[in-house]
């Protein structure tokens, strides 16, 4: 009951979340066959923010003084003029960290130097597979493995430190996972997350195609024990992505730490969830937050949907 009554107590004079994520575009370069949202093809597409919409919304988090901001898309470089003026406007502001999520097959050594100059300091990459073909398969575009690895290198060579990879296990990448851990070993990565298959959006229309069996889930989370038993780099976090839906309506439902806003102006309870609970086209951010985001998880409507997802801890 004390640590309830002190989140109640923080939610009333938090300012804003400790995290936002912010899918800039829903345009994209690849069409992914595991893809949670449909990028570059679902009804967010045709009805993105203008770039004055996000600038002004930017100013407004900005205020807010934010721990960290994470660009999302899509592809968020197909907008990369935008996202370096608004890394810019962030970090002088105030916020901690702003960091990207990129497939990486735009990165050039430009590119590369303009993020690094506005701000961005968190860049993750995708690496599905220890070659192009089982990476490529995945991400449904030819060469976008080279280019992947080609990203981080440019990355590293402009002096972007904080890169982290990503990797999603299928039915057929799964068994190279210990040479993918290698592979980036080489590349000087110093964490790797691995996040199961979201049934959503485009990978639900695949799942012949991608979906691992129970035993190889298992049999990877045993791998990744025995690899971080080991204790060379990159440390893998296994990062279930619905895990936030249980502590939100749980443990953390008295304070919501994290938001997501769609590229379009939608803000959602949960990137994984079909609950909108406002937007930022019909009034600010801030007005949200004020009129109850901040305690949005206490409300059963959420909670309802969150319990339609559980935690997969490998061994279940």
């Amino acid at each position: 009951m004390e640590e309830q009554s002190m989140s109640i107590n923080y939610a009333e004079v938090l300012k804003g979340p400790h995290q936002l994520a912010f899918d800039i575009t829903n345009k994209c370069n690849f069409r992914c066959l595991h893809c949670y949202n449909s990028s570059g093809e679902n009804i967010v597409v045709n009805n993105e923010l203008t770039d004055e919409e996000v600038i002004n919304f930017i100013k407004e988090i900005g205020e807010m003084k934010l721990f960290n901001v994470c660009f999302r898309g899509g592809e968020p470089l197909i907008r990369k003029e935008l996202i370096y003026k608004c890394a810019k406007l962030l970090i002088e502001a105030g916020t901690t960290y702003v960091s990207l999520v990129t497939n990486g097959y735009l990165m050039t050594e430009d590119i590369a130097y303009q993020l690094k100059k506005s701000g961005i300091d968190r860049i993750q990459i995708s690496i599905d597979g220890a070659c192009p073909t089982t990476h490529d398969k995945l991400r449904n575009k030819k060469g976008a493995f080279d280019k992947a690895i080609k990203a981080i290198k440019i990355l590293k060579n402009v002096g972007i430190s904080n890169i982290d990879v990503s990797f999603c296990p299928t039915s057929f990448n799964i068994a190279e996972f210990d040479e993918v851990h290698s592979l980036l070993n080489e590349l000087g990565i110093k964490e790797l997350r691995v996040q199961p298959l979201m049934l959503l959006g485009r990978a639900n229309q695949h799942l012949n195609k991608i979906m691992p069996t129970q035993f190889q889930y298992r049999q990877l989370v045993k791998r990744i024990h025995a690899i971080n038993l080991r204790g060379k780099n990159p440390i893998v976090e296994w990062g279930d992505p619905v895990d936030h839906l249980i502590r939100f309506r749980t443990i953390a439902a008295n304070c919501v730490s994290y938001v997501s806003i769609r590229a379009n102006g939608d803000i959602v309870a949960s990137p994984y969830l079909p609950l909108v609970v406002g937007n930022i086209r019909k009034y600010k951010f801030s007005e949200y937050w004020k009129a109850g985001l901040v305690t949005l998880w206490q409300n059963e409507l959420p909670k309802k949907n969150g319990t339609k997802y559980t935690f997969y801890n490998g061994y279940e």
